[in-house]
């Protein structure tokens, strides 16, 4: 599994984190205009399902087996826009997306 993060995006995640044990979860569920869209969430309780597609020092991404199809070569960067600041997630394996980007289909 291939995913990138960036150093901005790290050092944020990082912030939200209480302990060690803290993860991102990162999911792919239905919905938006295109189909699909992240769920991303801080959690520390691994399921029967996950699997750790991230992994770099103290930050560690999980996700479910079915999300996971979606996300080889996902690039997560955070950014600072005045007008839309957050976490940015751009995936190589969406072949459109809506207008806003908060979803995506394969």
């Amino acid at each position: 599994m291939n995913v990138v993060i960036s150093d901005t995006a790290k050092t944020k995640l990082n912030g939200y984190r209480d302990d060690a044990d803290h993860f991102l979860r990162i999911s792919v569920v239905p919905g938006g205009c295109s189909g699909m869209t992240y769920n991303a969430a801080i959690d520390s309780n691994m399921m029967g399902q996950d699997e750790v597609i991230f992994e770099d020092g103290d930050i560690k991404i999980v996700a479910d087996m079915r999300s996971s199809l979606f996300l080889d070569g996902l690039h997560i960067d955070f950014s600072n826009d005045l007008i839309q600041s957050g976490f940015r997630i751009s995936n190589p394996n969406a072949s459109e997306s809506c207008a806003c980007g908060s979803s995506f289909a394969t």
